[in-house]
């Protein structure tokens, strides 16, 4: 009897482990979860673009303070699409890439989302690329 239990709780717990193991399926309209995964990608174009005028900024001396924390809380807020995960065995490494947990969206809200952020990117990178102007540098200084 003792031996039946043992054989039924590793059965259990192989089983568990083989379940958990495996990539999950992403309920959802596969199209949606693409095009918001292109949105996001578009956003760390540019949020990477960003790191290159932070870098001129900071050379330059300017004061960009307020640009800097709505950044973070762009940052903060940017989730990656589900079935687009990155993996940092891959190639081709993105120098800015997100780690923040996935939000229980249906694939619809997942583009809504995706959108919103892009929109949000699209206007902070526009502050940072006027601010990058040699006019304006040497005003902020």
């Amino acid at each position: 009897m003792k031996n039946l239990y043992h054989l039924l709780l590793f059965s259990f717990v192989i089983s568990f482990a083989l379940s958990c193991s495996g990539k999950k399926e992403v309920e959802g309209d596969p199209k949606i979860y693409a095009e918001a995964n292109g949105y996001l990608q578009k956003s760390l174009d540019l949020r990477e673009e960003i790191t290159g005028f932070e870098k001129q900024l900071k050379e330059s001396g300017s004061d960009f303070s307020e640009l800097k924390e709505e950044l973070k809380i762009w940052d903060k807020d940017i989730i990656e699409v589900p079935g687009f995960e990155h993996s940092h065995d891959d190639e081709h490494q993105r120098t800015y890439h997100v780690h923040n947990p996935m939000k229980p969206f249906k694939d619809t809200e997942h583009l809504d989302y995706q959108k919103v952020m892009h929109a949000e990117i699209a206007q902070l990178h526009e502050k940072f690329k006027r601010l990058t102007l040699p006019e304006v540098m040497e005003e902020n200084k």
